[in-house]
């Protein structure tokens, strides 16, 4: 079972320039919409700007290289005398080509109210996008201890930013657009994935449901651009008296308890509410996942950290013998890489994708190095189904982490949305900025289902002999849950503290 709630809040800290036609991409981007191994993706890129001299790099502080760096720099520079344009009418287009393939992506805005206007579908597959940036923020966010567990939902951090691009300078939609990637078509095939269709067949035992919402200060106006942005994007908003802490933190939270099913109680108290928010904004997922395959049995079991000698704990573990849908990321004869086996839920449409190293507590190593074309090539693995007797030993596992998201997220290029330099000006008249990103995650794993967020590893005895895969996740591994359907990876954790067994002799 799972429970994922991100909370983005804007403090205090109005025209817009219009910016159109750029064409710009990262190295990054270009390796992963022309489909190249992250090996082979320094060489490739490299041989992509000898061939095209005129793409340069045009700022020191950012990845982004292009061939109209004037244009580029010119719409980072704040103007005294900015061309007046409609907030959400402002149009982004950028497309990426290399040698053999071409790939864009356009930052469509759809005029508000108007609803019946049809916007070009992008080039690149939302799913794409939300496998790259989910792979990449895990990445610069778990930790790289073994003293705690770490469960993240990108695709939640991923979609709220992106209500706020409507209402952000240029300079921050440059990198909004950069490093989120997604459109208005994209928020809204999202949308349309995380919400049950009553006639979606066949009915399952899993329950998948998403909300979003924004709480807005009494005393803060929104311009009416960036307002009928919201309501186009179906966001519900409400009005919040900030200066109360004690009604604030109380509407937040009861918010919270009902989008998560009683999992998630609390995400603020009084003395965390800061009267000078003028946006608090919101969303929930929780996902109740029942095993295709029951876990027939569960002994206890040993679960080792790294260490001088490795740290022993006990754990409850559940044993599967099972045909299963399984591989490994390794693509040379080295010890690099992971062994994956996949845990489908009812119905088959939604797994659990377990993840060992196939060096002994080497996961951090390797998560480093995944990518999502790994992630992409393993989805295509899974539609084959060819599955083979996998004997795999599970501990059931706990665990609730509230992180703050904003280190990470810099890191990957989205920076002013935190900075002073009026980063969203298309939002109010009021110079705001994000205050902070958090996420609070609850996630439980036991011999019936999931409840909660994460990513699971395991350890690997190689198939050459008895064709068998042995899987023992007795050590630190991490997991993703995915949407087989639509693509869409929704958590991701790294497992490094599973629950201790209960005693059953002992007395309450």
């Amino acid at each position: 079972m799972i429970w994922i709630l991100l909370v983005v809040a804007l403090a205090t800290h109005g025209s817009c320039q219009r910016f159109k036609g750029s064409t710009f991409t990262t190295k990054d981007d270009y390796c992963f919409l022309n489909g190249i191994r992250q090996s082979e993706c320094d060489y490739q890129f490299a041989t992509f700007l000898d061939a095209n001299p005129h793409f340069v790099k045009c700022i020191a502080s950012l990845p982004i290289y292009s061939d109209r760096c004037a244009t580029i720099n010119s719409a980072l520079q704040p103007s005294k005398e900015p061309a007046p344009c409609n907030g959400n009418r402002c149009t982004y287009d950028t497309r990426l080509s290399g040698a053999g393939s071409v790939a864009s992506t356009s930052m469509d805005r759809q005029p508000a109210g108007d609803a019946g206007l049809e916007v070009p579908k992008p080039s690149v597959r939302y799913d794409k996008k939300v496998m790259d940036f989910a792979v990449k923020l895990f990445q610069k966010a778990f930790p790289s201890d073994d003293t705690s567990n770490y469960i993240i939902s990108p695709i939640m951090v991923q979609s709220l930013l992106s209500y706020l691009f409507d209402g952000a300078s240029n300079a921050t939609r440059l990198e909004m657009e950069s490093v989120l990637q997604l459109n208005m078509n994209d928020l809204h095939d999202i949308e349309r994935a995380l919400t049950p269709q009553a006639d979606q067949e066949p009915i399952t035992k899993n329950k998948l449901d998403s909300a979003s919402q924004i709480f807005k200060s009494t005393t803060f106006e929104l311009l009416p651009a960036f307002r009928d942005s919201l309501k186009s994007n179906h966001v519900p908003l409400s009005e919040m008296d900030f200066s109360n802490p004690r009604l604030a933190s109380e509407t937040i939270n009861n918010w919270a308890r009902e989008k998560t099913r009683q999992r998630i109680q609390e995400v603020v108290d009084e003395k965390s509410i800061d009267p000078q928010t003028k946006l608090f904004l919101m969303n929930a997922l929780y996902f109740n996942g029942t095993w295709l395959n029951k876990f027939p049995k569960t002994e206890r079991g040993a679960f080792y950290v790294s260490g001088q000698p490795p740290v022993r704990s006990s754990v409850n573990m559940m044993f599967l013998t099972k045909e299963l849908r399984n591989g490994n990321t390794r693509t040379d004869d080295s010890a690099h890489g992971m062994t994956w086996i996949e845990l489908p839920y009812d119905g088959d449409r939604m797994s659990m994708i377990l993840f060992l190293p196939n060096e002994q507590f080497q996961l951090d190593r390797e998560l480093r190095r995944f990518t999502a074309q790994d992630l992409l090539t393993i989805l295509t693995e899974i539609e084959q189904d060819e599955p083979s007797k996998v004997k795999l030993q599970l501990p059931e596992f706990k665990a609730e982490t509230t992180v703050s998201l904003v280190e990470p997220l810099k890191k990957l290029g989205v920076a002013s949305i935190f900075g002073d330099n009026k980063p969203f000006d298309q939002l109010s008249n009021d110079n705001v900025k994000v205050s902070d990103v958090k996420q609070k995650s609850f996630l439980t794993v036991n011999p019936h289902g999931t409840v909660a967020a994460s990513v699971t590893t395991a350890t690997v005895i190689p198939l050459s002999i008895t064709h068998t895969l042995d899987f023992k996740a007795d050590q630190p591994f991490a997991l993703i849950i995915m949407d087989k359907q639509n693509k869409l990876p929704l958590f991701f954790a790294k497992i490094s503290k599973p629950s201790k067994p209960k005693d059953p002799f002992r007395r309450g």
